[in-house]
């Protein structure tokens, strides 16, 4: 093989090699995945770690011959009702709207499928809530419970 073929290889592979680990780099900076890193008085580097809550998730589906269901989870500090939503449900069926993001649909049961009137309200700490879940945000301890309601009273 000539030294100019030899040569070209060698340049391909490292050029290869070399967008691999850019793509990599990359991938773990868009994705979060390397936490940042300070420097403290010392100047001894020192890793952030994201602050974190805990909060509880109740989806009530009994009006809508569903079940009940509860789960503890933790999310980022910043998060919101719809945040906790979407960590702790099956599945959900929601779209932007201009006040925010409407729920449709929970783990496969929908507004309207009881009727005209049905559909999914939430509460936070026993409080029905005076904006969108998306825009609600939450703090340690909170307790948001999604309801499904048959109709809707006063």
């Amino acid at each position: 093989m000539s030294q100019n073929n030899l040569s070209r290889r060698t340049l391909a592979a490292r050029l290869v090699g070399g967008l691999a680990a850019c793509a990599l780099a990359l991938t773990v900076v868009a994705c979060g995945g390397a936490p940042a890193t300070t420097s403290d008085d010392a100047g001894t580097a020192t890793q952030e770690q994201q602050a974190a809550i805990e909060v509880t998730v109740e989806i009530d589906a009994t009006a809508g011959e569903g079940e009940k269901t509860s789960a503890t989870i933790e999310l980022p500090e910043g998060a919101t009702a719809y945040d906790a939503l979407v960590a702790a449900a099956d599945d959900v069926n929601a779209s932007d709207s201009e006040y925010g993001m409407y729920v449709q649909g929970i783990n496969g049961l929908a507004g309207g499928d009881f009727g005209d009137m049905s559909g999914w309200m939430f509460e936070v700490n026993g409080e029905m809530a005076e904006v969108a879940a998306s825009e609600l945000e939450l703090e340690p301890g909170d307790v948001v419970t999604w309801l499904y309601v048959t109709e809707f009273t006063e």
